[in-house]
């Protein structure tokens, strides 16, 4: 994942970040898939053709966020960040319904049913290859995947829902707000995972230089996230991930600059739907 600076301090940032290139894959998927669905119905812009990183995107891309194998590696590498998101959460998931908005290849519901014994987790995201992938892995799972940018039609009732890093590539918060709310049961939790956001460092120069190309909203502040699930009826608390170790990898490069990023800009939103006698 990696932000590209302007001027002098281009080649240091390109160096000390490529934690960030997969938000620049996922940013570019998210935005051909919006294309695709807006030409098909005769609206919106014709797509753009000279776009495509070709260092982290595969012309695969309407498969997988990068590759086959990248994808696999990039779930692999996520799994310290997965048990950080466990030891944050303030409620059992035990017996509970759990949904995961941009699921990949499934690997965080696979971890939630053997480790948390959940009762059923529903996941999508709009790379067909890896709910492929996250289908013939689930095995005996009582796990449920779907291709879409959104909500699947008749998915609800959820104790629990869980997103990584999708908050920062959606236009319309609100929108996403307003379906989460409706899919979740009264006291239902949603915990989203935000580290692009304008408080974090690097983010506004990474945000410059890729915004046009990939087709991103503003760079969002934690309080706009924050107000547009307000706005739709959410309770809503904001904690620092739990990370212990934070291995050295594409995600965390250098340091001490990898554990300031995870330890206090990656943070954990917390999104409770009230009571059901209480209105939106």
């Amino acid at each position: 994942r990696r932000p590209v600076a302007s001027g002098g301090d281009k080649r240091r940032c390109e160096t000390a970040q490529p934690q960030y290139e997969l938000q620049i894959a996922q940013a570019e998927l998210h935005r051909r898939m919006c294309h695709t669905a807006q030409n098909a119905s005769g609206n919106g812009p014709p797509p753009v053709t000279d776009i495509v990183r070709t260092d982290t995107v595969s012309p695969m891309a309407d498969l997988y966020w990068q590759t086959h194998g990248e994808d696999e590696a990039m779930q692999a590498e996520h799994q310290f960040i997965w048990r950080a998101m466990l030891e944050t959460i303030d409620l059992p998931l035990r017996g509970k319904r759990v949904l995961d908005a941009g699921c990949n290849r499934g690997g965080f519901l696979r971890l939630l049913c053997e480790r948390c014994e959940i009762q059923a987790g529903y996941g999508y995201d709009p790379a067909a290859g890896a709910i492929a992938d996250a289908r013939r892995l689930a095995a005996g799972c009582p796990l449920k995947f779907e291709v879409g940018t959104s909500m699947p039609d008749g998915w609800g009732e959820f104790d629990f829902a869980f997103s990584h890093e999708v908050l920062y590539l959606l236009h319309d918060l609100a929108s996403h707000a307003a379906s989460l709310y409706d899919a979740l049961v009264p006291l239902g939790v949603y915990y989203a995972v935000m580290g692009v956001h304008a408080a974090a460092p690097h983010m506004a120069a990474w945000h410059a230089q890729n915004a046009a190309r990939l087709g991103l909203p503003p760079l969002y502040a934690l309080d706009e996230v924050i107000g547009a699930f307000t706005q739709a009826g959410f309770d809503a608390a904001v904690s620092r991930l739990k990370v212990g170790f934070v291995p050295v990898s594409s995600h965390a490069p250098r340091f001490p600059s990898g554990l300031e990023y995870f330890y206090e800009h990656k943070v954990m939103l917390r999104f409770q739907r009230p009571r059901a006698t209480d209105s939106r």
